[in-house]
């Protein structure tokens, strides 16, 4: 049996504890005979001969001690050695002063030879004298496999030295090791217990599984320290099971006393009934434990076997006692001796019969005359005074070692009063001061043990006792004794004639055990006071006892449950008949090749067909061609594995085609060719339905990519003139002009602005509503958002006189993980909704945390005018895409509507969800909250500040332009040249190529859209390019698309940045800085 760790903790800390208190009475023996002597020697100092005598006494008690004792005074020299300490290590004996001779030189007792590990023994010796304290029971191994115990004694401090005492305890550490093999061999005998027995702690952790439980020694080991619930999610028990088990473990718990129910789960052939038990259980060292049992009740021999198993238990028990046991006729002559007595199995046959004396003759060189005189004696005196007997003997082992013996002898009379037997019993008790305590330990776990098998049989759920030959019951489990208890039979057999013939029948069985002396089984009824009967397995078998007596060992095993099972099956046999024949469900069977076995009406119907014209032909016929494939799938397969599931199409007598979905059940039966189950229902509407849905599903993709696409295409077309538009305004700023040429260059760039706002509205609503809108996740500072937000606008709200304010987040400043860019877009329209639509007031943005966690904030956000408000009619509309609160408000006010329709599903997209209150000519409050993680301590990403208008970094640059549009290439030109870069222009994707392999180029920058051919195809080509330094020339796409797939093709293609037209100067000036690592 194996013991838990805190166990054997407990166990050896007490033995230790007992050792260390002998030491010390020892050590506190010792001291009050030094203090006897020194008093003997003041007294009686003027008679030397006396003091010699006691002198020799002294020494002689110490030379007898069984403890190598070496004294060492406060100068370092050798005192005294005692004998068993030069016997301990094989070392020639030197007189020292003690003996009247000179100090022993440190020769004389040079040991660390002796042991297993001489370096490491002479590390620890000089460590124990430089730390010079007293240090007691350390082990050593030596080299011939002995084990020593040291203690290293520091005497007073009145210069009396050290005291080493060295004791041989190899006995002990192998009772020791014969302990721990004894625990493994009962642990083994309980893993042969037929029974599903399972040992739990208190937190329902499994602590010991036999093999009934489960026969995988891999399963079982991984189960061991696992709960209950992880072994039943590993053995894929339903979850049902595992919490039942768990209610059924705290209420165990709770109420300290055993619960018991009845656990149903699928086996190979069928469900498995089970009969669970917990019984809680208190341990002797106070420890809890819960004994689980399970019996399978549809296995009536289940008991019989597990009786068997036991009594194998109990006979092993006795047969490997540790303890010498012989027994003797009245002539001594020897009639069995054990293993433990006599090992050698040839010379424990060769003794049966031998007297004493014959025995001792025999083994004469082994053990002396005395010790047979001796037993002689002691035989005598048991026979004689008819009592037990206990002595002491002095042997020598095997080795020729001196060994005590605690022998002991008891005569067994007969009923006449003539001697039978003696049965002798010897223990070893050579190391008394340790041996007694390891007997009383393995007292003390033989007890536990059979208090343990007891509690295992006390825990079966069947009705175990002995019957002894005058009728009386010498031995009950708890099951008998809760059946009694529930029983009239045994107070008042004859009060009733159902228990009258009960009983008879019961007496009868007993008999005919004892007469045939053959087991006997058969299938008895109980009734209970309450009423109710029961039918028990009852299985009888004839037991010898020691005495010779025969004894009936009696095993019930309750089968109520099976009895009215079977006859709870006949009646559902008829209710699955009537429900398969009434049943609207396609139900058939048939054979593994597809041959129809039945078919239930339902199947009739829907095929047109009678079922004697069904039954005989296959499902090959029945299904139409297409389904012929998956149906050859299922039957080239094991079906006798799994469940199927598929969806057949067949074809009905009037030719319309059905798809049935049917799930088939393969049966298994012993003695029985195997079929499956079939069934299934006819979902030819919901096909029809689904196909349905898949082709409208096919046409929304369509127009989707077809509204995508046409998107894109507009936004080039678009965006390229447009860049030349919003370029040439720029290069045109930067000449002198007139105050109405400034007044008119300002116009256009303003509406180029405006339109490329449009363009970017319709393409963000594009990507929202075919979802490749992808968010960033970065951090961000809130408060440097917001305010990035407010100076946006600071100057339309300034040029209609309004009061522009912002509320930042307390705490001012946290950093979160988001897309800023998305938030700022928010915020931006709202902000600009707000400013457009308030013609005196004031407008506010805010923020504020709700809630927080250490991972994440709770905010929300608000932009609040004093506006002209929109009435509740119009609230409904307002976040429709192209939608305005009305017609008015468009022409007065101008926009597109789409700023709220994009903004409300960014809001969506991150989380959250736009809501607008507002008032007619008191304003409007747009609010939204979102939830956004923490980011980790570090620099946020701040929006960087715009460069200064200089970028001298770019002089002497030497860049490749390829666009094919002329405005857009003379843009680009200006704006590099004026900036001293060297700017070597072409038209087209062949003479952009034949550049950067003829001349070397710091950056190149690639229109996509070119003829010959496009930037791409040219990047491609370069980056094949041998030569690495010019394979790795930046380059810088230039594209009228917008799209976020487009930018990441571009830049999988081996380009290193992207613009997007029309570009301002500053994007551009600033990446090329950023690719060339040139300063401004």
């Amino acid at each position: 049996m194996k013991t838990s760790p805190s166990a054997d903790a407990a166990e050896w800390a007490a033995r230790v504890e007992q050792e260390r208190a002998g030491r010390e009475q020892a050590e506190a023996a010792l001291a009050e005979a030094q203090a006897r002597v020194a008093a003997l020697e003041q007294q009686l100092a003027g008679s030397v001969v006396r003091a010699r005598r006691e002198h020799a006494q002294l020494m002689a008690l110490v030379q007898n001690l069984r403890l190598g004792l070496m004294q060492v005074d406060s100068e370092g020299q050798i005192q005294f050695v005692s004998q068993h300490f030069w016997d301990l290590f094989g070392l020639p004996p030197v007189a020292g002063p003690a003996e009247g001779g000179p100090a022993i030189p440190p020769a004389a007792v040079r040991i660390e030879a002796a042991f297993e590990d001489p370096e490491a023994f002479t590390r620890r010796a000089w460590a124990l004298h430089a730390a010079g304290q007293t240090v007691l029971q350390e082990p050593f191994v030596l080299a011939d496999g002995r084990v020593l115990e040291l203690d290293y004694l520091v005497l007073d401090p009145l210069g009396a030295g050290r005291l080493i005492c060295y004791r041989d305890v190899t006995e002990r550490h192998l009772a020791e090791q014969r302990l721990l093999a004894q625990s493994a061999f009962y642990e083994g005998v309980l893993e042969q217990v037929p029974s599903a027995v399972a040992v739990f702690d208190d937190a329902h952790r499994y602590l010991f599984v036999n093999p009934a439980v489960e026969p995988d020694p891999a399963t079982r080991a991984w189960m061991l320290g696992r709960t209950s619930a992880e072994a039943c999610a590993q053995r894929q028990r339903p979850a049902a099971i595992s919490q039942r088990r768990a209610a059924a473990f705290a209420e165990a718990l709770r109420t300290q006393q055993e619960q018991a129910w009845e656990e149903t789960r699928s086996g190979p052939d069928g469900p498995v009934h089970v009969l669970l038990r917990y019984r809680p259980v208190r341990l002797p060292d106070g420890s809890l434990r819960v004994i689980s049992s399970g019996v399978d009740i549809t296995e009536r021999t289940l008991a019989a076997e597990m009786l068997l198993r036991q009594q194998t238990f109990y006979e092993s028990i006795l047969n490997l006692l540790p303890v010498d046991v012989a027994v003797f006729d009245a002539e001594h002559r020897f009639l069995f001796v054990n293993p433990a007595s006599i090992s050698d199995p040839a010379v424990r046959r060769q003794i049966i019969g031998l007297t004493n004396e014959e025995y001792f003759a025999l083994r004469r060189k082994q053990q002396p005359d005395g010790i047979r005189q001796q037993r002689e004696q002691y035989f005598n005196l048991a026979v004689r005074t008819r009592a037990d007997v206990t002595w002491e003997e002095m042997r020598t082992d095997h080795k020729q070692r001196p060994q005590l013996m605690l022998r002991h002898l008891r005569p067994v009379f007969e009923p006449d009063g003539t001697l039978r037997i003696v049965v002798g019993a010897g223990i070893d008790i050579t190391a008394r001061y340790t041996a007694e305590k390891l007997q009383q330990n393995v007292q003390a776990m033989l007890r536990a043990q059979e208090t343990f098998v007891r509690q295992i049989l006390d825990a079966l759920p069947n009705v175990i006792y002995m019957s002894d030959p005058d009728g009386s019951v010498s031995f009950t489990n708890e099951a008998f004794r809760s059946l009694s208890a529930q029983a009239q039979h045994q107070q008042n057999p004859d009060s009733d004639p159902v228990t009258a013939e009960e009983v008879r029948q019961l007496h009868g069985l007993t008999a005919l055990v004892r007469a045939t002396q053959r087991p006997q089984a058969r299938e008895l009824p109980f009734t209970l006071t309450s009423g109710e009967t029961r039918f028990y397995e009852v299985e009888k078998r004839p037991m010898q006892r020691p005495d010779g007596q025969l004894g009936v060992l009696s095993v019930g095993t309750d089968v109520t449950a099976v009895k009215r099972a079977r006859q709870e099956l006949e009646r559902r046999e008829k209710q699955y008949h009537d429900l398969v024949f009434y049943s609207q469900a396609l139900i058939c069977t048939h054979d593994l090749h597809g041959k129809l076995l039945s078919v239930n009406p339902a199947v009739e119907r829907l095929l047109g067909r009678p079922a004697n014209e069904l039954v005989g032909s296959y499902l090959h016929d029945i299904v139409l061609p297409e389904s012929r494939a998956a149906l050859q799938a299922y039957f080239d397969g094991d079906m006798t594995l799994q469940t199927q599931e598929q969806t057949l199409v067949v074809l009905t007598r009037a030719g319309e085609r059905r798809h049935v979905h049917c799930y088939s059940y393969p049966v298994l039966e012993a003695g029985a060719p195997p079929y499956v189950v079939a069934s299934g229902y006819d979902v030819t509407p919901a096909v029809q339905a689904e196909q349905a849905l898949q082709q409208a599903k096919r046409e929304a993709e369509e127009n989707a990519l077809a509204k995508e696409a046409f998107l894109a295409r507009m936004s080039h077309e678009i965006r390229t003139p447009l860049n030349g538009v919003l370029g040439m305004a720029a290069l045109l700023q930067k000449t002198p002009l007139t105050d109405p040429q400034r007044e008119y260059l300002n116009t256009m760039q303003h509406a180029g602005r405006h339109l490329l706002a449009l363009l970017n509205d319709v393409l963000d609503m594009a990507k929202i509503t075919t979802h490749h809108l992808e968010l960033n996740h970065a951090s961000f500072d809130l408060a440097v958002a917001l305010q990035g937000a407010g100076q946006t606008v600071a100057a339309l709200a300034a040029e209609k006189s309004l009061h522009l304010e912002i509320e930042l987040p307390a705490p001012t400043g946290p950093r979160v993980l988001g897309d800023a860019y998305r938030l700022h877009q928010v915020l931006l329209n709202l902000l600009s909704n707000a400013i457009k639509f308030t013609e005196r007031g004031s407008v506010q943005l805010g923020a504020r945390v709700l809630h927080e966690t250490a991972q994440e904030l709770l905010l929300r956000f608000w932009v609040q005018d004093t506006g002209i408000g929109i009435a509740p009619d119009q609230q409904a509309h307002i976040f429709e895409a192209f939608a305005q609160a009305s017609a008015e408000t468009s022409l007065r006010f101008g926009g597109t509507g789409l700023g709220l329709a994009i903004s409300r599903q960014l809001v969506e997209q991150m989380g959250g969800s736009l809501q607008l209150y507002s008032e007619p000519g008191l304003g409007t409050t747009f609010s939204f909250q979102l939830v956004l993680p923490r980011a980790t301590e570090g620099p946020a990403l701040q929006t960087p500040a715009p460069a200064e208008a200089s970028y001298e970094g770019l002089r002497g640059l030497r860049v490749l332009l390829a666009e094919d549009n002329p405005v857009n290439q003379r843009i680009a030109v200006a704006v590099l040249e004026h900036w001293g870069v060297q700017v070597q222009a072409v038209g087209n994707g062949l003479d952009a190529l034949a550049q950067l392999l003829k001349y070397s180029f710091d950056v190149a920058l690639l229109d996509i859209r070119m003829p010959g051919l496009s930037g791409v195809q040219v990047t491609q080509a370069l980056r094949r390019h041998p030569d690495p330094a010019r394979a790795n020339v930046p380059i810088i796409a230039l594209t009228a698309n917008a799209f976020e797939a487009d930018r990441a093709a571009y830049l999988a293609a081996g380009m290193n940045a992207c613009l997007t037209k029309p570009y301002e100067e500053a994007a551009l000036c600033q990446l090329l800085l950023e690719l060339t690592g040139s300063r401004p």
